[in-house]
């Protein structure tokens, strides 16, 4: 008698135990988890500066003006500019010879909303630049040593930057000399949200 009431429970159970899985799986898949709030996109204005000093005399600033948007997981803010230069060399048979010389300057920008309100502001920056001999230079010195050439000169400048700065901020972010020169490059950064 014990062996049919065994059997019974037995069937029972292999018939309901498949529906009370398959419902327990079903309430799981209906619990989702929410995705995460992405940010709104928040339009700003981020303006570069780089500005040369020869001691305190400035003696140049040049700015650009680009657009970042910020928590936007699309291409990066950027600017590129070339100017090819042509320069006039000699060899030492006096030749002349007209080569070019580009000169660029880019810039690439991502930026994210802090939770206090202000911005992280990643940046990285490059601009370059030529010296001619005789262009109203000073003698030029490199690590110690007399730089005589009558070749130009190029100049790399590069920096990578991450700030965190607030709307109307302006942020001197990077100071450089140049070995050659002597000159000082400061750069400074202003960020804007466009309303």
């Amino acid at each position: 008698m014990k062996m049919p009431i065994l059997a019974v429970s037995l069937v029972t159970l292999l018939l309901v135990a498949p529906r009370m899985w398959a419902q327990e799986k079903e309430k799981s898949a209906d619990i989702v988890k929410p995705a995460a709030a992405e940010r709104p996109i928040t339009p700003l204005r981020v303006q570069v500066v780089f500005t040369e000093f020869d001691g305190d005399k400035k003696i140049g600033s040049l700015p650009y003006s680009f657009l970042v948007n910020a928590d936007d997981r699309g291409a990066p803010g950027a600017v590129r500019m070339t100017f090819h230069v042509p320069v006039e060399t000699s060899s030492n048979a006096g030749e002349k010879h007209v080569g070019q010389y580009p000169l660029t300057t880019n810039l690439d920008g991502r930026a994210e909303k802090a939770d206090d309100g202000r911005f992280v502001l990643r940046l990285s920056l490059e601009k370059n630049s030529i010296y001619l001999a005789g262009a109203n230079q000073k003698p030029s010195s490199l690590g110690g040593n007399e730089v005589s050439t009558k070749e130009p000169i190029q100049q790399d400048f590069r920096t990578q930057v991450n700030l965190l700065i607030r709307d109307g901020q302006t942020i001197q972010s990077t100071v450089a000399t140049d070995p050659v020169t002597g000159h000082v490059m400061k750069v400074d950064v202003t960020l804007n949200v466009i309303k």
